[in-house]
């Protein structure tokens, strides 16, 4: 089976609800959980969250959404009532899991198979488009932390191979198979330059070896090669940059070089610096930060959508 083999063999919701594989967990919402996108290198699982009603002609944009956890860890519990109640508003959501690396020093590190990872997952939404609904051509990826990090790979790495040393071969011809590049980008505080990153804080340090197996000295063209901020090109999608000048987890001159250098390349980047702000923050629902509606509206430009039904009450009530 190829890495983005699927195990299920839906032809549609009706089969879904006929197998008792839905359930309610958000009103208004179609939730399948621990579904298997990829089987290479042990399986990995998401949770897909689905507007209910039938999918428009063309289908619904996607968003695939990667929880943090410093690269040793990953619950998709962490967002998927966040970000599946999008599903509300009309987008088809998956909440993946992707490898993660052991916290024993001297490990072997787990790049690049993450990143092959959650390149798997956007490659699973488009091989299922059809069985769920969703336009294939309007896939956006949302992270936080080390998820956000993977999430700007997804949009600055071009089709094609992983060269985990070092910078990605230069394209040849047209890409052949399912494309894992995705049209737009959420960064919620992800890590963009990894060498700088371990150079000036040494809190990162222990994160940094365990996820690449060693330090900048030992291996500079992992450090290089898992980068956002040196694969950025004028062909990436849209950016929308968030961080807080509090974060003690990932300093805020890794999303403001990231921000300027999308920028300096043409590519269209929000960016959103909150004044003490520390890590981990996420939307702040119900409080004076919520930042739904700026998020809202960015993906709803990036990928043309036009929202239909309701968000739940405390998410956001109103787009006017």
């Amino acid at each position: 089976m190829s890495r983005a083999g699927s195990k299920w063999a839906w032809s549609g919701l009706e089969m879904l609800e006929g197998r008792g594989l839905m359930s309610g967990g958000l009103s208004g919402v179609w939730e399948i959980p621990n579904i298997v996108y990829t089987d290479l290198g042990g399986p990995q699982h998401l949770d897909l969250y689905l507007p209910t009603g039938p999918a428009p002609a063309g289908g619904r944009p996607a968003i695939l959404a990667l929880p943090g956890g410093g690269w040793r860890w990953v619950d998709r519990n962490s967002l998927g009532i966040t970000v599946g109640a999008l599903a509300r508003y009309g987008y088809v959501v998956a909440v993946a899991d992707y490898a993660y690396a052991s916290s024993t020093p001297g490990s072997p590190g787990v790049w690049p198979t993450d990143f092959e990872d959650v390149r798997d997952a956007v490659r699973w939404l488009r091989d299922n488009a059809g069985r769920f609904g969703i336009d294939p051509s309007r896939i956006a990826a949302w992270g936080e932390s080390a998820g956000g990090h993977l999430a700007n790979l997804l949009g600055t790495y071009p089709d094609g191979p992983v060269n985990p040393d070092g910078p990605p071969a230069d394209p040849v011809g047209t890409p052949t198979g399912v494309s894992a590049r995705v049209q737009a980008v959420v960064d919620f505080y992800g890590p963009t330059d990894l060498t700088s990153l371990y150079t000036e804080d040494p809190r990162d340090r222990p994160f940094l070896e365990t996820f690449l197996g060693g330090t900048p000295d030992q291996y500079p063209g992992r450090y290089q090669a898992a980068s956002p901020l040196l694969e950025v090109t004028p062909n990436d999608p849209p950016f929308f940059v968030i961080q807080g000048t509090a974060d003690r987890a990932n300093p805020y001159d890794q999303s403001t070089r990231f921000a300027a250098s999308l920028r300096a390349a043409g590519v269209p980047t929000s960016f959103l610096l909150l004044p003490n702000v520390p890590h981990g923050f996420r939307l702040k629902l119900g409080t004076n930060l919520n930042l739904l509606p700026d998020v809202l509206d960015f993906l709803d430009s990036a990928l043309n959508h036009h929202g239909v039904g309701v968000l739940p009450d405390g998410l956001y009530a109103s787009r006017a």
